[in-house]
């Protein structure tokens, strides 16, 4: 009969090569497992004190020569080990995770490998030396069994040679530090565990020694705990309070392993979980958590680098096994954080009163503990706002229709009323607090500004129209190809001067687009789009009332006899009713004789601008002036000084503030 052929060179070609260090030592690691398992087998529960494991390797930037070797002192190859060895698919060590592939690793990683090993026989201690090869056939070569006087007992000694140009020779690290990093976070679960070997590990001119080396860097360790879970049935965790070198080579500082028969097959970082960053005295201290399981063994590949399961079944188990017992863990440094946590709340709610649904208590109750990103907290807080909304408005769809039924008695009519109107006042509410908000922001903005004018007379920087005018002109030029156009801005913050002004659209000036439009191009006076010329702006497409406003620049005193705000604005008037000038859309203006006219002049009332408006009506509060002429024009001229302009917009804001009950603070905001 014939049977199907092996062909162990394709076989070995089609395992997964490596994708980072993890996977390029993993050769490395399978011929480790094995000699701690091996000296398990044959010392019991003295493998602690009699079992012995060396492993040296020799690395450099280039990786030229990459060397490593592993001897121990457990059974050696045996009858039935050599057995299972040469046999592909062994089940020999099944029921500790044996997968039977280890050694094919070796032969995808290396291009050179030597075995000897010692081993007991029915006529004494036996020697066994081979070079082990990939290839077809005769994988195991120049082979000599001799009997070994000399040996005190049974031994295992693999070296290794050269590495591969199949992904391991660029993944495999090339400092020590990074091997010993490695190694340690790999063989974590097994090193702090009763039934570990003595592990003496050597890179270079360094050394370290396993499991003593570990107590160095584990200051808190728990005994290990299970957690009954429906989905996963058993796990294991063991958690450690470690110094931050134990993750010096991650990415990230806090970590659960997952492990897989007593192999770390995934670290998983929970950084963003707990929100710290390290703890503890000096800051140094870090955790790390160690997860076993029946669920977990099963459900690994079988070169045991990856489970089988998808990645979301990663960040369940830590989210529903793993993190009450972490946070119970690390209660202390979680309590601090918990007070940072809490003023971060407590300031983006001052900043966006909007997602203020709750007191501060059940505002973090909404947020994961440990996370201090302003912006993960605000999603957090605005995605729990938005599903209250979503519960409001289904109250207030309830209540209409319980109103439009023909059931509805007035005990009934009045609840749903009150019900209702109390749903609406709060998101309203909310709403209201965090524009007012913003609107502090934007008379913060200008009151600084105005202050570094005034303290500079010359053509500051901060006169600069790409500063002040993003908040008071509501007009922008846009570059069309070669050319560029005036047009009336998306928003603006007009109202700091008139109520009237918040939803006004720009639409004319005094002086011609295009020259508006070239005053961009020059460096030099960008600020003329703001000062010295008159801007026209209309509440609606009606022409029954039109707004003007004029901005003198702060802390002027000398004007031309042409700046005179009255004649100026006067003049404007007459040329908006000629009918001969176009709006910023290039469409002609055309205003009838009931049109009102409503002007604003914002100035510092000193000079000859006080001169010339001595003999104006004074406004109520005495520190303005007011003209309104008999004939010309319907409609008035207000002089607005500037400090009484950020005054007068304080005191208006502040009926908001007082009605929506903040503090007015923001993440902008100095005071």
């Amino acid at each position: 009969m014939t049977s199907l052929r092996p062909n162990l060179v394709k076989r070995i070609e089609r395992l997964p090569k490596p994708t980072n260090v993890a996977g390029a030592m993993q050769p490395l690691f399978e011929a480790i497992s094995n000699s701690i398992h091996s000296t398990q087998a044959r010392f019991g529960d003295s493998v602690a004190e009699r079992g012995r494991v060396v492993v040296t390797v020799e690395t450099s930037r280039q990786k030229e020569d990459v060397r490593a070797t592993v001897e121990d002192n457990g059974e050696g190859l045996s009858p039935e080990n050599w057995e299972a060895f040469t046999t592909t698919d062994t089940d020999n060590k099944i029921a500790i995770g044996g997968k039977g592939v280890g050694r094919l690793l070796w032969l995808d990683c290396f291009e050179a490998i030597q075995v000897e090993s010692v081993f007991e026989t029915d006529e004494g201690l036996m020697r066994r030396r081979f070079d082990f090869v990939l290839a077809v056939d005769d994988q195991i070569q120049n082979e000599e069994v001799t009997p070994a006087p000399d040996a005190t007992g049974p031994s295992f000694h693999v070296s290794f040679a050269g590495l591969r140009s199949n992904g391991y020779e660029a993944k495999f690290p090339g400092r020590g530090s990074f091997v010993f990093q490695h190694l340690t976070s790999h063989f974590l679960p097994s090193f702090i565990g009763n039934r570990c070997p003595q592990v003496k590990v050597i890179v270079g001119g360094d050394s370290r020694r396993y499991p003593a080396d570990i107590d160095k860097i584990v200051h808190r360790r728990e005994p290990e705990i299970e957690i009954t879970t429906e989905a996963y049935g058993v796990l294991k965790l063991t958690m450690m309070e470690c110094d931050k070198s134990a993750s010096a080579d991650l990415k990230g500082s806090h970590f659960i392993h997952f492990i897989a028969h007593d192999r770390t097959v995934h670290s998983q970082s929970i950084d963003g979980k707990l929100g710290l960053k390290t703890f503890g005295p000096d800051n140094r201290r870090v955790f790390h958590g160690i997860l076993t399981g029946e669920f977990l063994d099963s459900h690994v590949n079988q070169e045991r680098t990856a489970f089988l399961f998808e990645d979301a079944v990663i960040d369940r188990i830590i989210n529903e096994a793993c993190a009450p017992q972490v946070e119970k863990f690390l209660a202390e440094p979680l309590a601090l954080l918990s007070g940072s946590q809490r003023e971060i709340i407590e300031l983006i709610t001052e900043s966006y009163p909007s997602v203020a649904f709750g007191d501060p208590d059940e505002l973090q109750a909404k947020v994961p503990s440990g996370e201090l990103s302003h912006d993960a907290i605000y999603g957090h807080l605005s995605r729990e706002r938005f599903r209250r909304d979503l519960r409001q408005a289904e109250k207030i769809k309830a209540v209409l229709a319980r109103l439009k039924g023909t059931d509805a008695d007035p005990a009934t009519f009045a609840a749903a009323i009150a019900e209702a109107s109390q749903a609406i006042e709060e998101a309203e509410r909310r709403s209201l607090a965090e524009y007012v908000v913003r609107r502090k922001v934007v008379l913060d903005f200008i009151e600084v500004l105005l202050e570094k004018v005034g303290d500079d007379d010359r053509d500051s920087s901060y006169q600069r129209e790409d500063i002040l005018h993003s908040f008071i002109c509501p007009v922008r030029v846009n570059t069309i190809g070669d050319g560029r156009r005036v047009e009336a801005s998306a928003s603006h913050d007009l109202w700091i001067v008139d109520e009237r002004l918040t939803f006004a659209r720009y639409f004319s000036s005094d002086v011609d687009f295009a020259t508006l439009a070239e005053a961009v191009k020059s460096d030099e006076r960008p600020d003329v789009l703001i000062f010295d010329y008159v801007h026209g702006l209309r509440q609606t497409d009606s022409d029954s009332k039109v707004l003007l406003v004029e901005f003198k620049r702060p802390g002027r005193t000398t004007y031309k006899d042409a700046d005179n705000p009255q004649l100026q604005v006067q003049r404007y008037i007459r040329q908006l009713q000629s009918g001969r000038l176009t709006d910023v859309k290039g469409r002609p203006v055309q205003l009838n004789e009931q049109t009102i006219f409503h002007c604003f002049v914002v100035a510092d009332i000193v000079g000859k601008l006080d001169e010339w408006t001595y003999s104006w009506q004074r406004t109520p509060d005495g520190r303005g002036r007011v003209y309104r002429p008999d004939s010309g024009f319907r409609g008035s001229i207000e002089l607005v000084g500037w400090d009484a302009l950020l005054a007068d917009a304080r005191a208006r804001n502040q009926a908001f503030f007082d009605y929506a009950g903040i503090s007015g603070k923001s993440f902008f905001g100095t005071s």
